[in-house]
């Protein structure tokens, strides 16, 4: 395993992002902007091994601190690398937070190399030298990861590929066979990482009461029960928060390229609620209601309900009522700060799962076409309007085709009507089954 730590800002998340090919850490100007760290692979010399991006590493001795957790956490990585790549700003002097990054680097006694970044001037030896006093590595490289000018650095790689090549090899699970994908989203400081937490049995994301811990989507994989679950804690999405800070970002083409991109391939959405008076928030509706249109299967998870312990009853009424457009959505009321069993949880995801995989032969679905239309009829102008067959034309999601005479003057009352009762005979929930409705003249 190769890891790169660091001071703040000093462009740790583009160099990974160079080295492994790849956009899965977030960069931004804001110094200290990553908290979790974020895993990635790079091949050297045929050998695939793991490299990790960690958060900044400060002296900071206050437990309570966010900083203090993100050091730690990035320090404790540290006892399973290999290669450590100290990543350093050659444009300033060696700050206080360097020498105590060293500090600790020196009794680790692993293999480092020291990556001064931000270089992209020749004449440079004088402001690359100094890091020498660090005294941590007999290896300088001289990188500007911005203009991607890494090729000594890949070529120590290579090296070390060269001498620790069995420590460097990573074992890749790329089958997705019998894996649940699971997305955890919401606005931020709703308890999403918590949750993660718990389903994890281990604390692998920082949680903090600072609304907007949670900087990157963290991946995560986890065997419970004989099956393979892919966990990802999101970014926190809100109007407040550095996606959202204008209203034109408000719109439905930026949030699915900021979000929707990352979950088309994900199973089933988690999307987890903190109560606002006891109701669900407008923008919590709202976002409910791009989920849906994007056709991802989604449970609809209320969250810190100890807080709402007496009126939980009355909670329970609001959020159907205010949830009524979608009665095909299950709801959990749960506390992921509390709660020590998730069992009923993961049993819910397998279920939501193994329906929307199911298939259905055209014989039960034309029972069901016919079965709806007896128990009520479709008329205009007292003449009834004939649904001849119907078939499943599509998969996740489900889509019937239903074929008919006279079905240009279907009203949508009656077509709402037949996409509840297919929903409720074919116990189809967490996300809809569309009907399409085509007329044989």
């Amino acid at each position: 395993m190769i890891t790169l730590i660091g001071r703040s800002n000093v462009g740790k998340s583009t160099l990974f992002n160079v080295l492994t090919n790849n956009k899965l850490s977030l960069v931004n100007n804001y110094a200290g902007f990553t908290s979790d760290y974020i895993c990635g692979y790079i091949k050297i010399n045929s050998i695939t091994t793991m490299v990790v991006d960690t958060g900044s590493i400060c002296n900071n001795n206050n437990i309570n601190s966010l900083e203090y957790k993100i050091t730690q956490q990035s320090i404790s990585l540290l006892k399973y690398t290999t290669v450590i790549l100290f990543v350093v700003d050659g444009t300033v002097e060696i700050t206080n937070d360097d020498i105590y990054i060293a500090k600790i680097v020196k009794s680790l006694k692993k293999e480092v190399i020291i990556v001064v970044n931000k270089i992209d001037i020749a004449d440079s030896d004088v402001m690359v030298n100094k890091f020498y006093s660090l005294g941590v590595s007999s290896a300088l490289c001289k990188v500007s990861a911005i203009n991607r000018n890494i090729q000594q650095l890949l070529s120590l790689l290579v090296l070390m590929s060269n001498k620790y090549g069995n420590e460097l090899i990573t074992c890749i699970n790329n089958s997705n066979i019998n894996k649940i994908k699971i997305f955890i989203f919401g606005q931020s400081n709703v308890g999403k990482s918590t949750l993660v937490n718990k389903l994890l049995n281990k604390y692998r994301v920082l949680v903090s009461s600072k609304s907007g811990t949670t900087r990157n989507n963290i991946t995560s994989n986890i065997i419970y029960n004989n099956y393979n679950y892919e966990i990802t804690d999101s970014v926190g999405v809100n109007k407040n928060n550095f996606f959202f800070r204008n209203k034109k970002y408000l719109n439905i083409t930026n949030i699915t390229k900021i979000i929707f991109n990352y979950i088309k391939y994900t199973n089933i959405i988690l999307y987890i609620i903190c109560l606002i008076d006891k109701k669900i928030s407008h923008y919590d509706l709202s976002l409910i209601r791009l989920i849906v249109k994007k056709n991802i299967p989604v449970v609809i998870i209320i969250n810190k309900c100890d807080i709402y312990y007496n009126d939980l009853n009355e909670i329970k009424s609001n959020v159907i009522n205010q949830l009524n457009f979608v009665k095909f959505i299950k709801i959990m009321f749960i506390s992921a700060l509390y709660d020590q069993k998730f069992s009923n949880l993961f049993n819910l995801i397998n279920k939501i799962n193994k329906l929307n995989n199911l298939k259905f032969k055209t014989k039960y679905i034309n029972s069901i076409l016919y079965n709806a239309v007896k128990k009520y009829p479709p008329i205009y102008k007292n003449k009834l309007i004939k649904l001849k067959y119907a078939y499943i034309s599509n998969y996740n999601p489900i889509v019937i085709n239903i074929h008919g005479k006279r079905t240009l003057y279907l009203k949508k009352s009656y077509k709402k009507y037949l996409i509840n009762y297919f929903q409720h005979t074919l116990n189809i929930f967490g996300s809809s089954i569309y009907i399409k409705i085509i007329d044989n003249k």
